[in-house]
């Protein structure tokens, strides 16, 4: 009976079906539904809205204020004032007028002279205060705020003022009337504002003047005292002479410089014998310049002469005569030029030590001048603080004085849009009522049938794919598929170069009921079959290399080590092992477990073998709870999972559960090995003797198939190898188990 329930599903055909039996039901359930609404409808007064807008802006021009210029001068409106705006609007003082000024107590729906029985009955049990007991204004009061809404529009300075009255007259003006009282108020408050502005000013203005007075004279006889004349530049005189002198001291320093280096350059000229003629210092001498006339003359005749007459005639030798007191003369004038240099330089230097000292002097002057020109600097901001106050206190009293004299002073808002008399009730909407109802009537039907439908049994069916589905990974009893799939289990013989399989015989088990056997293949093609599984091997030895002894070794290109390195290379992280020929095949996945925990690696084993002797041999024959308990909700991970006597690793024994039963559940394995993938670094799925489809059901996007093959020439190899390429599954790992 459990297996049953558990096994049930619901038949999303026999809810299609039954509501289609009852179509007519619900068509007219819905129908009277809108029937019941369009009555009520009928019977529910109507009520009218209409609604006045009210834009918050700044109404000061350059006409009614001068110093407005531009929209920054305006004050900043965020949403927070906005919204203080539509408290103000809502507030009791305006509607308090509204209702005076419109004598809203007149109408029975802001102030009923009388009660309704049922009312009175609510009075009378105290589950609502007496009207009576109540004041007229505050009753008027409560109405209409029940029927008036005042929002901001989002993104703008705009506010609604909506009123809904069964008086469609009397909702326009109650709009109207309210932002009307909204903008008096406002340019009320603004007049109130000023004129306390003005009053506020008058008394500053008059304090601030006298302590502008007596900060400027201050200023004015410290000046006086300290003798802190100032200047053109607005600098004292000391500063300024300090200045012309420091400049004057410039110039002099540079003429003497210039001094010093063309009396240097004609001084080395007359100590080297160099000619001075070239020198520009000399050049600028007229006396110079004569001589040099007078020489270039000589020269000239001498080359005349030169041309007729020898080197020893006396006219030559007396025109060479000349030549040299010429040059003596030339000498004798340059060191007279270089004497008037030198002289400059003397008087340019005295000058400038003159002006040293006169310089020092006034540096001196100007540092005892220093402290009294910081307190007079202090004087002076004290007194241009006071007298920009002063100016700022003036200028605000005198547009306070002409704005406190106007009578009509514009308020920092405006209608633009008055509320105007709604010719259709906006409450009831009678057809959209009618069709909601209709709607709400044929979902409610619908989900009545259906609930109907599933409590009373007639949607729920037993899915038989479900059951068979948990019989998949262990068989229809314990151990059925370690049977089914021993190496002995299937025979091969053959003939003609084809393989014929022989079962064997059906063995009967534990409970004394005989196990249906798989039909065995009635003709395979072993060309086929050796390509097939030749395309799972890792690697293919060389025809031309001599046969390795150690084939079967932990380290061959298919053995354990091999592939332990394989996967800790991939990303993949569940490993489903399939041993076809049964406990001999399934070795391999402990010798695998063990290698990649001796690597340093989180490891578990799931045993799903059915018979659960993978895991007995690594608990030294003991059957804990497992994997079938988890499922049947029975026990947590915590109590499931358990250490391998021999290695670091962990299992996940088979259990103590019914498989069978367990296996009900087996929609549950995706998320139990996800789970697990998030603690481990692998995951490996021990499925024993299991068929490729029943491997292939626990396939995801991280993991890898890998065989287990102790005999690589057994049937049962060649089986499962043709199944998964049949599955389209190609991509299977073999691993070679060691042989003891």
């Amino acid at each position: 009976m459990r297996d049953a329930a558990e096994n049930a599903e619901i038949d999303i055909g026999a809810l299609f079906a039954a509501l289609k039996r009852n179509w007519l039901f619900i068509l007219l359930g819905a129908l009277l539904f809108a029937l019941l609404t369009w009555g009520v409808a009928q019977f529910l007064p109507p009520y009218y809205r209409s609604e006045a807008r009210i834009l918050i802006e700044a109404r000061e021009t350059v006409f009614t204020r001068p110093n407005v210029g531009s929209e920054t001068d305006r004050p900043l409106l965020d949403p927070e004032a906005v919204k203080s705006q539509v408290e103000l609007i809502s507030s009791a003082k305006i509607l308090a007028k509204v209702a005076a000024d419109l004598k809203l107590e007149d109408y029975a729906e802001f102030y009923p002279k009388t009660m309704s029985p049922v009312k009175q009955v609510l009075v009378l049990l105290g589950l609502r205060p007496d009207p009576r007991m109540i004041p007229v204004s505050e009753q008027v009061l409560t109405r209409m705020r029940e029927n008036l809404q005042v929002y901001a529009v989002t993104g703008s300075r705009v506010i609604v003022v909506e009123f809904v009255s069964k008086n469609p007259q009397v909702a326009a003006d109650v709009a109207d009337k309210i932002a009307d009282e909204y903008i008096a108020a406002q340019a009320a408050a603004k007049r109130q504002l000023t004129g306390d502005a003005t009053g506020w000013l008058e008394p500053e203005i008059e304090r601030l003047t006298k302590k502008v007075r007596e900060a400027e004279t201050k200023v004015a006889d410290f000046r006086a005292v300290s003798d802190l004349l100032n200047t053109s530049n607005n600098t004292s005189l000391a500063t300024q002479q300090m200045s012309d002198i420091s400049s004057e001291l410039s110039r002099l320093k540079a003429e003497r410089a210039a001094s010093e280096a063309k009396a240097e350059s004609i001084r080395t000229a007359l100590k080297n014998g160099v000619p001075i003629n070239s020198l520009p210092e000399v050049m600028s001498s007229g006396i110079m310049q004569q001589l040099n006339e007078r020489r270039g003359a000589l020269m000239a005749e001498i080359a005349n002469l030169s041309t007729t007459l020898l080197d020893g005639h006396p006219r030559i030798q007396g025109l060479r005569a000349q030549l040299a007191d010429l040059d003596r003369q030339i000498r004798q004038e340059g060191n007279t030029i270089l004497k008037s240099l030198d002289n400059e330089v003397t008087i340019a230097r005295s000058r400038e030590q003159e002006q040293t000292r006169e310089l020092n002097r006034l540096k001196a002057q100007a540092a005892e001048a220093g402290s009294q020109e910081v307190e007079l600097r202090a004087l002076e901001r004290d007194a241009a603080a006071q007298r920009d106050l002063l100016q700022a206190y003036l200028a605000r009293y005198r547009e306070a004085s002409s704005i406190a004299d106007r009578t009509d002073q514009p308020a920092d808002a405006r209608i633009f849009s008055t509320a105007t008399v709604a010719g259709a009730p906006y409450f009831p909407k009678v057809l959209p009522m009618v069709s909601m109802s209709f709607v709400a009537g044929l979902l409610l039907l619908s989900v009545f049938v259906l609930l109907r439908e599933l409590f009373s049994g007639r949607a729920m069916t037993t899915n038989p794919a479900r059951a068979v589905r948990g019989q998949n990974l262990w068989g229809d009893e314990y151990g059925a598929v370690a049977q089914n799939f021993s190496p002995a289990h299937n025979k091969t013989a053959q003939i003609d170069n084809k393989l014929i399989v022989q079962p064997a015989p059906e063995p009967v088990s534990d409970k004394n009921e005989m196990v249906e056997q798989p039909m065995a293949r009635p003709e395979i093609d072993v060309e086929t079959i050796q390509r097939i599984y030749d395309s799972y091997t890792v690697s293919e030895p060389d025809a031309t290399e001599e046969p390795d002894p150690a084939s079967d070794d932990i380290y061959a290109p298919n053995g354990v080590a091999a592939i332990a390195s394989r996967l800790m290379l991939q990303e993949l992280r569940r490993i489903i092992l399939i041993s076809p020929e049964g406990d001999a095949g399934s070795a391999g996945s402990v010798h695998l477990l063990r290698e990649l925990a001796d690597r340093s690696l989180r490891v578990l084993l799931v045993d799903m073998t059915g018979n659960g002797a993978v895991s007995q041999a690594m608990l030294d024959g003991n059957r804990p709870a497992g994997i079938t308990d988890l499922l049947l909700n029975v026990k947590q991970f915590t109590d499931i999972i358990h250490g391998d006597l021999y290695s670091d690793a962990d299992v996940i024994p088979t259990g103590l559960s019914d498989p069978k039963t367990a296996m009900a559940q087996a929609e549950r394995l995706p998320v139990i090995f996800e789970a697990l993938e998030t603690a481990y670094d692998f995951v490996l799925v021990e499925t024993g003797a299991s068929s490729a489809e029943q491997a292939l059901n626990l396939d995801s996007d991280t993991s890898v198939f890998v065989m287990n093959v102790f005999d690589s020439e057994d049937q049962a190899v060649a089986q499962t190898a043709l199944a998964f390429h049949e599955a389209g599954q190609d991509d299977v790992t073999i691993l070679m188990v060691p042989h003891a």
